[in-house]
């Protein structure tokens, strides 16, 4: 069958868990295998990642996976993913050591086969054969794909922006990408994280200026919390304090591990003698450091928010402190944010963020960027990706007013679990899939089964009750009054008489029924569970969660 089919399993109408599937016959290659924050949250989850359990049915056709660039949200799950498929993966240099560092701390280096790529690079995969692209991104060494197929040939554009004039790296590749245009190109498959932002995307140097004003107006401290993996970032960080007679020094585990690897690889230049530890750091004036940091984004185990609550290492944040924000807020992340932000005031820092001043650029597509795309690539289809579903939208109605030639039929909205089939001639939906997520605790590196989540949620909104029951093993008659224990139930105190009336409803139902029906205790239990339950909600209208023992003796 000279058929292609596009499989999306994340990072489609959200952010995050970016993975795709792209299937001709029986071979299909995955792109990006990625992660995202849950709201499920404050129930002991620290990540959630696409359910691979859908791609079971698919394992014989499994043949690569292939990364787009580095970031977490399309590469974090790499790791569960293949626990669960050994694939071959493609990447960069810089994007696979990154993911060398997640195997590692799950143990699995030794047993993935990876390949290191370079831009312009082609790997044929089966049917595939796939160019890597140079694209510019607030990352560095990022991909933008050209998949040749028997039906055409895609372009994916993972995550990028159109940059003449990056910190690190060449700009992004139009040229090679107005090859395939000439050519022909079936689908565009285009981020659409910014297609709600008019105009041009800054490039990364758009900052410098700003950075260059606070380094000179500061008399004090600077701490510089930025995303660890924005390399553009620190390196305009390093320059500008080297500039200004400043040393750095890197606090965060993550910003520490991505230094060291992009240092390894020759990414980053360290002005001479910039570097210092913490140790060091301690001895120099205020007007002679700068502290690059994580914490952006006021997380609770990053140096930043405890430097805030003065438990990093001694260190703390102090009158006089110019604290910079270089970084946007993840959706979901406010509250944590403005909680830090309210720490730092309060310890007499001074808090400079995007919206007072530009030091913070995205990495994404904005609008105009998305008319050069499209006009550069010129393909039949458009499909837009990577986004919440507004901004999917956003992207479609506006290709249609401003890119000629596009209307509702060539451009495709396509949510998760979608099976698209496209020939040479026509795309459309023939399939759906739930998908659905799975939930990862990071401390211990394994899933938590959404049953767990569930039960936590329910824990957390309705409390909960514990019943135990002592009966006599033979008669099944009670040896002591029930006893119920409540923890944060509404409706429920010592004062309105329904725990009382509640164990004697119990006792009265131990009483009334004939021996034989009790000879199971775990069916006794139950029974007691579930009239306890509904008394419960009755009186109360709540459903909290019941522990129903019996014990006997």
């Amino acid at each position: 069958m000279n058929k292609l089919e596009i499989i999306p399993l994340g990072g489609i109408g959200e952010f995050g868990m970016n993975c795709m599937g792209i299937r001709f016959g029986d071979e299909m290659i995955i792109v990006d295998a990625g992660m995202g924050f849950p709201e499920e949250t404050p129930y002991g989850v620290d990540i959630s990642i696409p359910n691979f359990d859908f791609l079971d049915d698919y394992a014989d056709d499994l043949t690569a996976l292939i990364l787009t660039h580095g970031h977490e949200d399309h590469i974090g799950a790499l790791p569960y993913f293949l626990k669960k498929f050994n694939l071959p993966v493609y990447a960069s240099r810089f994007t696979l050591a990154l993911a060398e560092k997640r195997l590692s701390e799950h143990k699995m280096l030794d047993d993935v086969l990876l390949h290191r790529v370079e831009a312009n690079d082609v790997s044929e995969i089966g049917s595939f054969k796939i160019e890597y692209i140079h694209a510019s991104h607030s990352l560095v060494d990022c991909f933008s794909l050209a998949i040749r197929t028997p039906v055409g040939t895609l372009i994916h554009t993972g995550d990028y922006k159109i940059d003449e004039t990056p910190v690190i790296g060449k700009p992004y590749d139009l040229k090679t990408l107005k090859k395939y245009g000439d050519e022909g190109v079936l689908m565009l498959l285009a981020d659409s994280t910014n297609a709600t932002v008019a105009g041009r995307t800054p490039s990364e140097r758009a900052v410098i200026p700003a950075f260059e004003e606070i380094f000179a107006d500061a008399e004090g401290r600077i701490i510089v919390s930025t995303f660890a993996s924005s390399l553009h970032r620190l390196q305009v960080v390093l320059d500008i304090a080297h500039a200004f007679d400043r040393r750095v020094c890197v606090l965060g585990r993550s910003m520490q591990k991505n230094f060291e690897i992009a240092s390894d690889l020759g990414l980053l230049d360290i002005p001479h003698n910039t570097l210092i530890e913490l140790g060091e750091s301690r001895s120099l004036d205020d007007d002679q450091i700068v502290y690059l940091v994580t914490g952006s984004q006021g997380e609770s185990r990053a140096a930043l928010w405890n430097m805030a609550s003065g438990r990093y290492k001694g260190l703390g944040i102090e009158k006089g402190d110019t604290v910079i924000l270089s970084a946007r807020i993840i959706p979901g992340n406010d509250r944590a944010i403005s909680r830090l932000i309210g720490e730092i005031y309060k310890h007499g820092g001074n808090i400079i963020e995007e919206k007072r001043r530009l030091i913070h650029v995205s990495g994404h597509a904005s609008q105009e960027d998305i008319k050069i795309m499209t006009e550069t690539v010129r393909p039949k289809f458009v499909v837009p990706i990577h986004g919440e579903y507004r901004m999917l939208f956003r992207h479609k109605e506006f290709i249609k007013n401003h890119v000629e030639g596009y209307t509702d039929e060539n451009i495709i909205l396509i949510e998760n679990g979608d099976v698209l089939e496209l020939d040479g001639n026509a795309a459309r939906i023939v399939a759906h899939n739930d998908i659905g997520k799975s939930f990862i605790d990071e401390a211990h590196l394994g899933e938590i089964d959404y049953e767990i989540i569930r039960e936590r949620k329910k824990l957390g909104f309705s409390g909960l009750i514990t019943m135990v029951v002592a009966v006599d093993r033979e008669t099944k008659k009670l040896k002591s009054e029930p006893q119920i224990t409540v923890q944060g139930v509404a409706g429920i105190n010592p004062l309105n008489g329904l725990l009382q009336n509640a164990r004697q409803s119990i006792a009265e139902i131990i009483t009334e029924t004939k021996r034989d029906k009790y000879q199971d205790k775990n069916f006794m239990a139950e029974t007691l569970r579930v009239h306890l339950k509904r008394m419960i909600q009755q009186e109360t209208g709540t459903k909290p969660v019941i522990v129903s023992t019996v014990v006997e003796v």
